[in-house]
């Protein structure tokens, strides 16, 4: 980077540089404001007017032409002369003020974008050239475009544009690396992205992938379960069913294949898995129609139960009803038998699956673990359900 060149960060973070000097911490706020806008807008420039609305919506200017002037004034004080030039950074044409492109410049988010789209040009022609490329952009991209501003409408477009971008570029990348089987630095890349984009199946599962590849099973599972409860608590999503099965450890591909007592060893759950079966949804629904199919072609009953938290403060406090339902879950735990399913199917409620139960049996295990949970809590109550999974007269 020239000393002379003014170097503009808004990936990540906003500051303005130029000979390692901060120039984006001089000047109010509102001067600074509006060099982000027009830097958002520098390929068509900015009215004073439609500027003045979209950033201060809540104030009236009798002058508004003038209020700007006068900001652009302080701006340009706070740039300075393109330096070796006579050259404004910020000039104005037919009623409308510009950021000028001629001038010595750096704009990661438009350096980021060429880059991005060098590299989607050359995929085929240079595949290194095309890798290296994919690789600068991902090392690029600081995080979200003007994340101080994240409310203000007009960052928008231009946020969700770099950021569509940038997933583009990250899975491009993906998909070239594990073709190749560079599982390590899937893993790295993988890390890095997530740190910002910690929401993006795709990315948790090419993750996912690479760390069973690598033999870090125990580490890949400990990641599902740890954004599979993330997902659910600030999304209200469960995961896919196909997440789950990336942590499945590749078998032994020996040609004779495996014994029966390995594979069974393999399926066991501990000895010391003491209680109810707890499981994911898309789980409980196999087991769930299995369960079904078993009971009436044997005669065998089986129930669904629904056991509901309820918040008495009537207040809406996640905080409590989350730690309400971790006690629940342990509760119900202790409670059921070895053979009962549990399920956790939305932010306040279990599923319970009880086979082979009585129907009179089932009414007084739903009371007594309705009257054992309440007893124990001061502000959170539970109401249960219970209901024949088959008509009553295939039990019969």
């Amino acid at each position: 980077m020239q000393e002379s060149k003014l170097e503009i960060i808004t990936l990540g973070k906003f500051e303005v540089r130029r000979a390692g000097q901060l120039l984006s911490q001089d000047s109010s706020y509102r001067v600074w404001d509006l060099f982000k806008y027009i830097i958002t807008n520098r390929n068509t420039g900015i009215v004073p007017e439609l500027a003045l609305e979209n950033l201060w919506p809540d104030q009236e200017y009798s002058d508004p032409r003038g209020a700007v002037r006068a900001l652009i004034f302080r701006l340009r004080k706070s740039l300075g002369q393109n330096p070796g030039t006579a050259q404004d950074y910020i000039v104005f044409s037919q009623g409308c003020y510009h950021w000028n492109k001629n001038v010595d410049y750096w704009l990661d988010a438009e350096e980021f974008e060429n880059m991005a789209r060098r590299a989607l040009t050359v995929k085929h022609s240079q595949p290194q050239h095309y890798e290296d490329l994919l690789l600068q952009a991902v090392d690029l991209y600081g995080g979200e475009y003007l994340p101080e501003s994240y409310y203000r409408q007009w960052t928008i477009p231009v946020r969700n544009y770099l950021n569509s971008l940038y997933l583009q570029v990250v899975l491009e990348l993906m998909e070239l690396l594990a073709a190749r089987g560079d599982y390590s630095k899937i893993i790295t890349i993988c890390e890095q992205v997530l740190r910002t984009h910690s929401y993006e199946e795709q990315i948790h599962r090419y993750y996912l992938k690479a760390l069973v590849n690598e033999g870090r099973i125990k580490q890949a599972r400990s990641h599902y379960t740890y954004i599979d409860n993330k997902f659910y608590q600030d999304l209200g999503i469960k995961l896919s069913a196909d997440l789950q099965r990336t942590i499945q450890a590749p078998g032994n591909r020996q040609p004779g294949g495996v014994g029966l007592n390995s594979i069974q060893n393999h399926l066991q759950e501990k000895a010391d898995n003491q209680g109810a079966f707890i499981c994911d949804s898309e789980v409980f629904k196999d087991v769930y129609n299995l369960e079904r199919r078993r009971g009436e072609r044997l005669g065998l009953s089986v129930f669904l139960a629904l056991v509901t938290i309820m918040d008495d403060t009537q207040q809406i406090d996640s905080s409590v009803v989350k730690k309400g339902m971790d006690e629940l879950e342990s509760f119900l735990v202790k409670s059921l038998r070895k053979g009962d399913v549990i399920t956790r199917w939305s932010n306040n409620q279990y599923l319970l699956m009880l086979p082979g139960m009585a129907d009179e049996l089932g009414e007084k295990v739903m009371e007594r673990i309705k009257n054992g949970f309440n007893q124990t809590n001061q502000h959170l109550t539970i109401n249960t359900e219970i209901q024949p999974v088959l008509p009553p007269e295939i039990y019969n």
